[in-house]
């Protein structure tokens, strides 16, 4: 990104004042008309779905009074694409995912047509006109991320990352084999968001990754499952995620502190939900969805009521946007051609979402092939928009009867190969806009700055520079650290932050560092500072880590006494007659927490018994504490029971052809462990609807199942689960062998043991029920 020349300048400004005069005298929409449509006939907007070109389509929107929408880049230039991102140049590099539902069945979805393109502005007039592929011959890329010199971008099943000579691809390294196994299209892990802690989280994934530059290894970790379809952070790196129907979910505690102990399900502290309202409101009908034949799905004029296929979303951390839009979620809605605005707020560790406004969204279209699936934050400040561009943005996996006769008789299924990425920009006045033009804005390549003019980045008001700038210090293994331990001294908490991660990057994580991050005046600096700890427990510092933990323990702030009871987790088997009192006294004090309290069952793994009677013996009347521990205690006992039977061979056969069936199916909703996750899925193992009766098993996969249900005695119902579990009959995938197959495998697997499913059975089944069109319900099933 080079610096604007005096010329170019004087050329910004004559053709700032060209169109705008033009506008005028043309009576165009001038910049501060309220944003208007293009009218579509009734006709058109319930039954076809017209292609719009590119100008055509950006009249199609109705957006936020005081922004407007630019293009950026359309086809040819680029094709189906899904995912994006920025390198130091600003250019943008983008996954295509040119092969995904070419037709109704799926047919040819595993053709090797995928792409991964560069897109450059040469001209600087902000819309892309040259497109370079860096990567083809690819099937369904998902992934793209900038790291040390090279892309990181998913294939599945594989990870690679892939060296950039000269925008030439180079020498392709394998990270993970197993990055996206199982499951379909639209449940395997995407995203791979870089966080503030160093660590790449996906979406839909139990895995997270750290690079480390000078050995050039990649190291993988466990961690917490995470959302369906996109993964975002906030200006702290907390990590917020969805799922279709849900639009946005997130974790109020760290990484990988609620996942040490397996015998604990935490519904409190990590996936929980932030935005309880999902009510959304289209401007045109959106009768191809999957699930249009339900009354509470569409409204009289037949338009989405709710999100059904939230998302890629994003928290804005840029500076072009007014103050009151900074750290705001906007979640795509594509099946609703729409995109919403929500407005975080916090109470203490807690955060919740309300949307902004009422009645309405951020953006909409009347055009139903505007598909935003991705979003973004650039380097200008501004946000950007990756619009899939298609009739078809369901998988055929889950299609529907209902959809699918929409589909063929509007005739959503071509064209293909089309796609736009937006920007959307805040409209400044006059005069703002000659001075943003007047300084350049930012047009520095990162990659060529020293490591001191790095640390200045870190203290950038637009979050991308602030990301990308500590990326290549920790990448680079900068010898700046008297400059970032200073930084942690003096610089605003956002600053301090980033200061301390790039120190913990750069394996500085001794007790003075720690001291420093105390000092902040911001509660987020201190706990960032107590969380870079728990790195010392193998090193020689553990022992005085864990002496400023005990120095904190009479601190009066909850979010304190809630990082403390995390950290000290990481202590217990180094210390535990240190840490158990410790911990002890912060239940006694906090427990009725409901925060605090996962925390402290995580932390006291394999030691809960002896916490347990620890707490007991002090007289506590918390109930809670001892209550949480109980059942950890109860469901470690219950892990040790038998599992499984004995098979024949043919079943043994039948099991594993299941199991491959399952792990490509049904493992994205209800996990490979068979036991769910919030709020797609209720779990399997254990199910009386698995174990019970083989017919209403059968019958279930068949059409489907639409709750509220109840398993082990527990109701399940949205929020907590998605409305409706799709049936199988239509996929021609799953014939009478293969469906008995899956069915036998989640009869006999995790802790589930019962008869194998014959193929006949569900043939019988599937004839006598050959005419029902809806799923079932559970009050279907009672006697």
């Amino acid at each position: 990104m080079k610096r604007r020349t005096l010329f170019s300048v004087i050329i910004t400004i004559l053709g700032i004042s060209i169109i705008f005069f033009s506008f005028i005298s043309s009576g165009s929409i001038s910049l501060f008309d309220e944003h208007k449509t293009m009218p579509i006939p009734d006709s058109v907007l319930f039954h076809a779905a017209p292609v719009l070109s590119p100008e055509e389509a950006l009249q199609s929107f109705q957006l936020e009074d005081g922004f407007r929408l630019e293009l950026v880049a359309s086809e040819p230039l680029i094709q189906d694409p899904v995912a994006m991102t920025f390198d130091s140049k600003g250019r943008i590099w983008v996954a295509e995912m040119q092969s995904y539902m070419p037709d109704v069945e799926g047919n040819g979805e595993d053709q090797p047509t995928g792409r991964i393109v560069i897109l450059e502005d040469t001209d600087d007039d902000g819309r892309m006109d040259q497109s370079k592929v860096f990567l083809d011959g690819l099937v369904l890329p998902r992934v793209i991320r900038m790291v040390d010199n090279g892309i990181v971008y998913a294939e599945p099943p594989n990870l690679w990352f892939v060296e950039n000579n000269n925008d030439k691809a180079g020498k392709k390294v394998l990270i993970d084999s197993v990055y996206a196994v199982g499951g379909n299209v639209e449940h395997q892990p995407n995203g791979m968001l870089r966080a503030m802690d160093n660590w790449y989280y996906n979406a839909k994934s139990r895995a997270r990754y750290r690079y480390d530059a000078q050995s050039k290894v990649w190291e993988k970790q466990e961690t917490e499952f995470r959302g369906q379809w996109g993964i975002a952070q906030d200006d702290y790196g907390r990590l917020f995620y969805n799922t279709n129907s849900n639009q946005l979910r997130g974790d109020l505690v760290p990484p990988n502190m609620m996942n040490r102990n397996p015998h604990m399900n935490p519904e409190q502290s990590v996936n929980v939900e932030i935005a309880s309202d999902q009510k959304v409101y289209p401007i045109r009908p959106n009768r191809g969805i999957n699930r249009g034949y339900k009354d509470e799905m569409l409204d009289e004029q037949g338009r989405l009521t709710r999100f059904t296929a939230a998302s890629g979303p994003v928290i804005y951390r840029g500076d072009q946007f007014p103050e009151e839009y900074h750290a705001n979620a906007f979640v795509p809605e594509p099946s609703g051609n729409l995109v919403k605005r929500n407005i975080l707020a916090e109470e203490g560790a807690y955060i919740s979402a309300k949307p902004a406004y009422e009645g309405k969204e951020f953006l909409a279209s009347t055009d139903e092939r505007f598909r935003p699936v991705s979003m973004y934050n650039g380097p200008d400040g501004n946000l950007y928009l990756v619009d899939m561009y298609r009739g078809i943005i369901q998988h055929e996996t889950y299609v529907t009867d209902y959809l699918r006769e929409q589909i063929l008789s509007r005739g959503l299924e071509k064209p293909i190969g089309l796609g736009r990425i937006y920007r959307i920009v805040h409209e400044k006045s006059w005069f703002d806009e000659f001075v943003d033009v007047f300084e350049g804005n930012e047009n520095t390549d990162l990659n060529q700055v020293s490591d001191e003019e790095l640390l200045e980045y870190l203290s950038h008001p637009n979050g991308w520079w602030r990301d990308e700038a500590q990326r290549l210090l920790v990448e680079r293994k900068a010898a700046v650290i008297p400059q970032l331990k200073a930084l942690v001294k003096e610089g605003n908490a956002v600053t301090q932050m980033h200061a301390l991660w790039s120190l913990e990057g750069l394996q500085q994580t001794h007790p003075e560092i720690i001291k420093l991050g105390l000092q902040s005046e911001d509660i987020k600096v201190k706990t960032t500072a107590i969380r870079i700890g728990e790195r010392n427990v193998h090193t020689p510092f553990a022992d005085e880590t864990l002496r400023i933990y005990k120095g904190l323990a009479a601190h009066d702030s909850q979010q304190i006494q809630l990082q403390l009871a995390l950290s000290l987790g990481e202590y217990l088997q180094y210390d535990s007659p240190t840490v158990l009192p410790l911990l002890r006294d912060i239940a006694l004090t906090y427990g009725e927490d409901p925060l605090i309290r996962e925390a402290l069952v995580s932390s006291t793994y394999g030691k809960e018994k002896e916490y347990q009677a620890m707490i007991a013996k002090s007289n506590s009347d918390d109930n809670e504490i001892l209550n949480a521990l109980g059942e950890v205690i109860a469901n470690a006992e219950l892990s040790r029971q038998m599992k499984g039977k004995a098979f024949s061979k043919s079943e043994k056969e039948q099991f594993v052809l299941g199991k491959s069936l399952y792990e490509h199916t049904c493992s994205g909703c209800h996990q490979e462990n068979g036991k769910g996750v919030t709020p797609i899925a209720p779990p399997l193992d254990g199910s009386e609807w698995v174990t019970g009766s083989e017919e209403r098993l059968i019958l279930v996969a068949l059409h489907g199942l639409q709750g509220p249900v109840t398993v082990k005695g527990k109701v399940y119902q949205e929020p907590m689960v998605q409305p409706i579990m799709p049936g199988l009959k239509a996929n021609p995938e799953f014939t009478d062998k293969k469906l008995a197959a899956v069915l036998t495998y989640i009869r006999n697997s995790w802790s589930n043991a019962a008869d194998p499913v014959k193929p006949g059975t569900v043939k019988k089944l599937r004839e006598q029920t050959i005419g029902r069109k809806d799923p079932y319900t559970e009050q279907e099933f009672i006697p």
